[in-house]
């Protein structure tokens, strides 16, 4: 199991707002079926890295899709094989 954020952003847009750009990304991300976080910054999954990258995948295809004329992603993911990886294994103390 690994944990990722993923947060996308949108260029080329007509405003500073970008709320309408992401929120089909969280539809996305709610559909998955992965369990999820979205934080102020980005959105954390966890699940496998092949289901985290073929999110990944989706996202990007449905910010293009709201309008947005040029996307960057930036994604980090954490990948134990050692012992089970959590969200809320990473935040606790």
């Amino acid at each position: 199991m690994a944990v990722a954020e993923l947060c996308l952003f949108p260029l080329g847009t007509e405003s500073p707002s970008v709320g309408k750009y992401l929120e089909p990304v969280i539809g996305v991300i709610k559909e998955s079926g992965l369990k999820y976080q979205v934080c102020p910054m980005g959105t954390v999954v966890e699940g496998s890295v092949e289901e985290i990258l073929d999110l990944v995948r989706v996202c990007h295809e449905a910010i293009l899709r709201a309008g947005a004329k040029r996307v960057v992603i930036s994604l980090k993911i954490d990948d134990r094989v050692d012992k089970p990886l959590t969200i809320e294994g990473k935040v606790r103390v």
